[in-house]
C-alpha cells in the first residue's frame, strides 16, 4: 500500500508539471505582458557635459496606476533611471541648479521605448545669448491648426518675443534669429481663441504643431410652448431638452435655456414620458426667442 502511494504522488507530481507546460507554451505572452518597463534618458547643458544632481519627477499620466508620481537624481554621467514602470503617458519635470526647468511629455511602450535626453539651458549665466548669437541660430518654424477640425490655420499672427510672423495658406510660418533661452509664444487669429505659450528656443531650429480653438459664444434661448384651444396660463410641467440641458415649463408654458452655445441644435419636448415634439433649431448669439406650437399632449 505505501509503495501504491508513493507512485500516486509521483504521478500527481508528473501530471501538474505536464499541465503547466501545456499552459506555458499555449499562453507564452502572459508572463512577457506583466513585465515592467525601464525608463532612462540623460540630463546634459549645451555644451554636451552632462549634469549631475539634477531632480527628474516622473508623473503617470494615463496608464496603469496613473497620477502617481516617482522621483531620482541624475548621477555623475547626467544618467536617470526609473525600473519597474507600467506602459502609459508620463510627464517628466528635470530642475537643476543653475538652469532653466523643463518638462516633456511621453508615451512609453515596448515598441516606442527609446532614451530621453534634456539639454537644460543656463540661467544664471552673464548674457547667456552672446554664446550662441550668430545667423540662423534660435530658429522655429511650425503650423497653426484648427484643434476642432485639424485644418491649418491661415493669417494667424505668430508672435516670439518680440519676433512677430503671420502663417500662410497652408498655416505654415518661421521665425529665426531669434536666440536662445526661454521666449513667450503667442497666436492670434479672429474667430479663435487667443494662445500663449513659454517655450525654449534652441539653438538647433526645432518644429512646432500648435493647436488652436475656435472662439465659443453663447446665447440665451427664450422659449413658450403654446397648446392649441388651451388656456396661456394652463401650461402643465413640460420637460424640455436643449443642448445637453433640460428645464420644464411653467404654468404659462415659458422656459429658458442659459449659456447655449452658438449654433443649430435638437430640441426636444417630454410630457408623461412621451415625445411631444422634436425640431432643429438655429441659436445665434445674445438671445434667441421661440415659440412652439402643439397641437395636444
Amino acid at each position: 500500500m505505501i509503495l501504491t502511494s508513493s507512485r500516486r504522488g509521483v504521478g500527481t507530481l508528473i501530471l501538474s508539471a505536464f499541465l503547466a507546460a501545456i499552459i506555458a507554451l499555449a499562453f507564452p505572452f502572459a508572463a512577457v505582458a506583466a513585465d515592467p518597463l525601464p525608463i532612462l534618458g540623460y540630463v546634459r547643458d549645451y555644451s554636451g557635459r552632462p549634469i549631475a544632481g539634477a531632480e527628474i519627477v516622473l508623473i503617470n499620466e494615463g496608464g496603469e496606476d496613473s497620477g502617481s508620481s516617482a522621483r531620482t537624481l541624475s548621477t555623475e554621467d547626467g544618467l536617470f533611471q526609473f525600473t519597474n514602470m507600467p506602459e502609459g503617458i508620463y510627464s517628466i519635470h528635470v530642475t537643476a541648479d543653475g538652469f532653466l526647468a523643463q518638462q516633456d511629455t511621453i508615451q512609453m511602450t515596448r515598441e516606442t521605448r527609446r532614451v530621453i535626453n534634456f539639454t537644460l539651458t543656463g540661467s544664471r549665466d552673464p548674457e547667456p545669448e552672446a554664446i550662441y548669437l550668430g545667423k540662423n541660430v534660435g530658429a522655429v518654424r511650425g503650423t497653426v491648426v484648427c484643434d476642432e477640425t485639424d485644418e491649418p490655420v491661415a493669417d494667424a499672427v505668430i508672435t516670439i518675443g518680440e519676433a512677430f510672423i503671420t502663417t500662410n495658406d497652408a498655416g505654415s510660418f518661421r521665425l529665426k534669429d531669434l536666440g536662445v533661452g526661454e521666449r513667450r509664444l503667442k497666436v492670434i487669429k479672429n474667430g479663435f481663441e487667443k494662445f500663449e505659450k513659454d517655450i525654449l528656443v534652441k539653438p538647433k531650429e526645432q518644429n512646432l504643431v500648435i493647436r488652436i480653438n475656435k472662439s465659443v459664444k453663447y446665447s440665451t434661448v427664450d422659449g413658450r410652448v403654446r397648446i392649441r384651444r388651451k388656456n396661456g396660463r394652463d401650461c402643465p410641467p413640460i420637460k424640455v431638452y436643449l443642448a445637453g440641458k433640460v428645464a420644464v415649463t411653467d404654468f404659462r408654458g415659458t422656459f429658458r435655456f442659459e449659456n447655449i452655445r452658438e449654433g443649430s441644435h435638437p430640441l426636444i419636448l417630454i410630457y408623461d414620458k412621451r415625445e411631444i415634439y422634436n425640431d432643429i433649431i438655429k441659436v445665434r448669439r445674445g438671445i434667441t426667442v421661440y415659440e412652439i406650437i402643439v397641437d395636444r399632449l
